[in-house]
């Protein structure tokens, strides 16, 4: 059986598109139980990894700086906020709680999209007052944000106290070994 694999990576992310099928019934089964093995390990991980807290997640996305021709990791992050302000500012930084969104930023540290989504849940099931809206750092007019190396600032116009907020952030990374 041949897997495809990234030579620099213990580990790849994405599934292989062929493989040789045992006729053998007794190799048969053990390439069944590695299969679904390599299955798991690759559907888990992007399952899960969209859900990681205080780190950083492989995306898939690969992608090259124009300057050495290198191709780079895509990553994603987020940050869970459960209020935002009341028309007003709310600051997180490298030490605060909740987290900043992103690990671990070098000057190799590219965002290429950061977008968020608010959601205030229904005061009871069918009352019709929920709200649910996504945003990109300057797309609505009711929320805003600037990030630099160390903070992350979030202003509102309007009271979004009762609204609970994700930020996701998909950047790259120089990574490990020139990846």
């Amino acid at each position: 059986m041949t897997i495809p694999t990234n030579p620099m990576e213990t580990f790849s992310p994405f599934l292989p598109s062929t493989v040789n099928i045992p006729e053998e019934e007794d190799r048969f089964k053990v390439f069944l139980v590695d299969r679904f093995a390599i299955h798991a390990d690759v559907i888990n991980d992007k399952k899960i990894g969209v859900y990681v807290e205080e780190t950083s997640t492989l995306n898939g996305n690969k992608h090259w700086y124009a300057n050495t021709q290198i191709t780079r990791n895509g990553y994603q992050s987020f940050v869970f906020i459960n209020g935002l302000p009341n028309t007003g500012v709310l600051v997180i930084d490298a030490n605060s709680d909740p987290a900043f969104p992103i690990d671990d930023i070098q000057p190799e540290f590219l965002a290429w999209h950061i977008w968020g989504t608010c959601s205030k849940p229904p005061s009871t099931t069918g009352a019709g007052d929920a709200d649910f809206f996504s945003f990109s750092n300057q797309g609505d007019s009711r929320i805003s944000f600037t990030m630099t190396d160390l903070v992350l600032t979030i202003t509102t116009t309007v009271d979004l106290s009762a609204y609970y907020c994700f930020i996701v952030c998909e950047f790259i990374r120089a990574g490990t070994n020139g990846i």
